[in-house]
């Protein structure tokens, strides 16, 4: 039980130092652009989104 425990300590230990050195640079998944440029692009996504599924929609309705 002792070594178990201890065990798992020294994994946990292993994970927080890798936070404080990780792999890789954060800072290339940080957004890019500002909030509002950001929030346009989502909502051009959502439009385009919904302009697909209109058009799938009438294809469908033109089949039956």
């Amino acid at each position: 039980m002792a070594v178990r425990i201890r065990s798992y300590r020294r994994i946990r230990a292993v994970g927080s130092v890798m936070d404080f050195w990780p792999v890789s640079n954060y800072a290339e998944h940080m957004p890019k652009g500002t909030p509002q440029q950001r929030l346009g692009q989502c909502w051009q996504n959502v439009g385009n989104q919904l302009c697909k599924s209109i058009k799938d929609y009438e294809q469908l309705s033109h089949e039956r």
